[in-house]
């Protein structure tokens, strides 16, 4: 809440006319007394207030210019996290306001935790941490109040751990993240504290395993992002990002043998030879649509889908890289022509398929 009382006894005194002496003079106090009420140096007995506002016909809240916050739980949930973002000084004792009103909700107390760990980093303030920590372990007990879909039980043990890692106790961290990896959400920081402490072998097989779903993630994103600006026209994206693909695809193998990403080679070159078609250099199309033929027609015959065989992947041992391109190559190639629901490469492909 603010109170602009010196700025309003300045502006009431001015609006009437009056000098600091003879303001003085009305409530019988010395002009240094004006002074510093003006200058918000002190502030005068609650009686002369009350006089002051009957002086100048005005209510108590206008001269004292109060204005209460909005303290609903939800706008100050909001307020803490956006004093947290510009690190506002009197965050700390807004937050252990805030939990003195409100002790036992889980909005405020899960910001609050979040408020001390942002403050806690840097300078790295162990106060402040250990305050962040066990304000996330009491939201672990509020959680059954949770609204926010974006965080839950398992997202909250994951800043507990972070703030462990920050308090210097990277075996806690470890035991949290492995302990809390829920679909192999921690792999890559478990590899990370792994590899920091010369555990290089165990830290690899979880870094493997982060690889191999980034890499399973980041084709879904890419294929779905070609039909995206395939199906708004935009063109030359989608063969940047065509581009992009086929060329990490290249960096993960090891030789020329059938490998998992080869159905995703299939589903960037219809793409391409889609985009061909629209740019009318037909030559290029069929050049693009024979090329997938002749990856589909390889792979079809020997299919791998084992990453092991890729670059990268350790010692890991076989994991299956699965999408909805269908089992094939040339179920990959022939979805991808449904979805761009083109006639004219549809019937190139038939064309080239009987070839």
């Amino acid at each position: 809440m603010n109170n602009n009382l010196a700025t309003n006894i300045r502006a009431f005194r001015k609006e009437r006319g009056l000098t600091q002496e003879k303001l003085a003079e009305v409530f019988g106090v010395t002009v240094g007394a004006v002074h510093k009420w003006e200058a918000g140096l002190s502030t005068p007995d609650l009686s002369l207030i009350l006089e002051m506002a009957d002086f100048f016909d005005t209510s108590l809240d206008v001269l004292i210019g109060f204005e209460a916050r909005d303290n609903r739980i939800e706008v100050l949930a909001d307020r803490l996290r956006k004093m947290a973002y510009v690190m506002d000084p009197d965050g700390p004792s807004e937050a252990e306001k805030a939990l003195k009103k409100y002790p036992h909700n889980f909005a405020v107390v899960f910001e609050c935790a979040l408020m001390y760990g942002v403050y806690g980093i840097n300078p790295n303030n162990k106060k402040y941490l250990r305050r962040s920590k066990e304000l996330f372990e009491q939201s672990i007990t509020l959680i059954s109040q949770n609204s926010d879909p974006s965080i839950n039980e398992t997202i909250i043990y994951g800043q507990l751990a972070i703030i462990s890692q920050l308090m210097g106790d990277t075996d806690e961290a470890l035991a949290i993240y492995k302990t809390h990896n829920a679909g192999g959400m921690f792999d890559i920081r478990i590899g990370q504290l792994l590899a920091n402490k010369g555990d290089y072998k165990q830290a690899d097989e979880y870094l493997t395993q982060a690889l191999v779903k980034q890499m399973g993630d980041r084709i879904n994103l890419m294929t779905t992002k070609i039909k995206c600006y395939v199906g708004r026209g935009r063109f030359e994206e989608a063969r940047a990002l065509i581009d992009a693909g086929l060329k990490e695809n290249a960096m993960y193998r090891k030789n020329n043998k059938p490998n998992a990403l080869d159905k995703y080679d299939c589903f960037y070159l219809t793409a391409l030879s889609y985009i061909e078609l629209k740019s009318k250099d037909r030559k290029q199309a069929e050049e693009c649509l024979n090329k997938a033929k002749s990856i589909a027609l390889k792979f079809d015959a020997d299919p791998d889908y084992d990453v092991k065989n890729l670059n990268f992947m350790g010692d890991a041992e076989s994991i299956m890289l699965h999408d909805s391109l269908g089992k094939t190559c040339m179920e990959a190639i022939e979805k991808a022509i449904d979805y761009l629901k083109a006639t004219d490469l549809e019937r190139m492909w038939k064309t080239i398929n009987k070839e």
